[in-house]
Order: structure tokens, then C-alpha cells, then sequence
């Protein structure tokens, strides 16, 4: 097994559990950096969740995969526990499967989310190049997609006003918030992560966009941030969220985006960022997920 992981780049991750647990194992996939997953009911009380990802991250990923999955086994008891599999892929055979399923996808109202092997003509548009192979948010998501949405208005409302703005992006992952930043015209950037690979993912996606010198990239955790930006955004867990609320407050002037929480949660953790200085100028619920815009009371105009 050791020569055949050495030999392959990719690692499939397949996860046979109940219904009642899809959505999160899936999500939490996505956000440990998945380049892709596949869904399939094996009968009326088993699905299957078969992830894609660079073998170079497994021994991150399996280990934080074992532990949300005993999560999981507490928070539904009563059902039977996930079964974990993984199996290397043969590099050219995952590539030439696995990029016919990324296509060009249109963000919001001109945002354009692309891989690097396909050249989209949009003139005017700013186009947005994220490596699949890079994993950590590929704009596919419904969480990616909804910052993505709501980044553009707030950018835009702050050109309107005739204001150069600021921005930070907290658990950057493949760079595509800050990335899309920079193509929008915001100034000045910074971007972190807890995770090396995260951010070494969103230093080469930054170098694929051009925008490489316009980024600043670290690798530090949410608690060790200061300074004041007038965007902020915040795609992650409800748990991080809800745990670094205060920090996350601090940290923006005008505009907060939250994102990466399921919708049944989505109106308790909202109600957290929510107070007699910040209201919420806009929320997207898309199938299971919320994402909400978050701004002072003196940007209601």
C-alpha cells in the first residue's frame, strides 16, 4: 500500500454513512481541501461520499476525518457509524476524469470562477483562476459562492461612495476571496490561514491571477490578528465562528461577511453578529447553507 500511495498523487477518500450525516461529512470535505466528491445511494439507508484528494494532504485530512466523524457519532447516536476507505488513483487517470466535472462558472453579477486549463472569454469581467489541484475552495461551494456575491456588492458599494477599501480574509483556503479582491479593485490585502498548505494553495492560485504581489499572505490563526480593515471576511465552521465572534467584530469597519454555516443554524449564529452598532444588510440562503453581509449602521445607505 506504501509503494502505491508514493506512486499516486490523488487519494479517494470514500465514506459509506447514513443519510442524516451527508451534508456535513460533504461540507467538511470541501473545506479540508476536496478537489472534488462524488454522492451515491448504495440503498434506502446507506449513501456513500467518494472525495478526491492530493495525497500530499492525507495524513492531515485522515487524521481530522477520524475525529469529525466521532463528532458525528455523538451528535446521531442512534446511527450507525461511518465506514472510512482510502485508495490511491492513478494520476492520469484522475486528471483526465476529474477535469471534464470543472467548468467555467459566472459569480454573482461579473465575477467569473475558472479553472486554469480553460481560457473563458469575458472582456470586462473579472476573471477569477483557481487550480483544482490546489483544493481548499474551488467556488463550487454554495459557502465560496455566496462571499463571492456578497464581497462584489460590498466592494461595489464602496466604490460608489468613493472610497479606496481594505480587506481580510480569515481562513483563506485556495486564496479565491482575496484573489477575487484584488480583481475588483480592492487595495490592500491580507489574507491568512492556520494552515501551511492552505496557504502555499493560495500563494500559487495568487501567482496563477497575477495578483501575487498584491496579496499579503500568512500563516497565522484569527486570534492573533490586529488592525482594522474595512472588509472582512469570515468563511468558516459555525463552531470558529461562534469562538472567535469578539476577534471577528474587532477586525472590520464597514462590512463583515460570515459564511460556511449549515441553515438550520444560520439564524441563531446570525443573531451573534448582530448588534445596536452592526446590522445584517443582507443574507443567502442556498440549499443547505447560510451566508450573510454584515455591516456598521453607518454604511445603511
Amino acid at each position: 500500500m506504501a509503494d502505491s500511495i508514493t506512486r499516486s498523487q490523488w487519494m479517494a477518500v470514500e465514506i459509506t454513512l447514513a443519510p442524516d450525516m451527508v451534508d456535513a461529512v460533504c461540507n467538511f470535505c470541501h473545506e479540508q481541501g476536496a478537489a472534488g466528491l462524488v454522492q451515491d445511494s448504495i440503498d434506502r439507508d446507506t449513501e456513500r461520499v467518494t472525495a478526491y484528494f492530493p495525497a500530499h494532504v492525507l495524513d492531515r485530512v485522515s487524521d481530522r476525518l477520524r475525529k469529525y466523524v466521532a463528532g458525528l457519532c455523538e451528535v446521531f447516536p442512534d446511527l450507525p457509524s461511518p465506514l472510512v476507505r482510502v485508495d490511491p488513483v492513478e494520476h492520469e487517470n484522475w486528471a483526465l476524469k476529474w477535469r471534464k466535472h470543472f467548468k467555467t462558472q459566472h459569480v454573482g453579477r461579473n465575477l467569473v470562477v475558472t479553472p486554469p486549463w480553460l481560457d473563458p472569454e469575458e472582456p470586462g469581467k473579472p476573471v477569477i483562476v483557481i487550480d483544482p489541484a490546489e483544493a481548499f475552495g474551488t467556488g463550487t461551494h454554495e459557502t465560496t459562492q455566496g462571499c463571492l456575491i456578497l464581497l462584489e456588492e460590498a466592494v461595489e458599494h464602496l466604490k460608489r461612495v468613493g472610497s479606496d477599501c481594505s480587506m481580510l480574509d480569515v481562513g483563506c483556503g485556495s486564496g479565491i476571496l482575496a484573489i477575487a479582491g484584488a480583481k475588483l479593485g480592492v487595495r490592500e490585502l491580507l489574507a491568512v490561514d492556520s494552515d501551511p498548505v492552505a496557504v502555499d494553495a493560495a500563494r500559487r492560485n495568487a501567482d496563477l491571477n497575477g495578483v501575487g504581489t498584491e496579496l499579503d499572505l500568512r500563516r497565522v490563526s484569527v486570534q492573533d490578528l490586529d488592525g482594522a480593515y474595512d472588509i472582512v471576511t469570515a468563511n468558516l465552521d459555525p463552531l470558529t465562528l461562534t469562538q472567535n465572534r469578539e476577534q471577528l467584530m474587532s477586525l472590520f469597519t464597514r462590512f463583515l461577511i460570515v459564511s460556511g454555516v449549515p441553515a438550520d443554524q444560520w439564524e441563531s449564529l446570525s443573531k451573534l453578529f448582530q448588534t445596536q452598532d452592526v446590522f445584517m444588510k443582507k443574507e443567502i440562503i442556498r440549499s443547505e447553507w447560510g451566508c450573510g453581509l454584515f455591516a456598521r449602521k453607518t454604511e445603511q445607505v
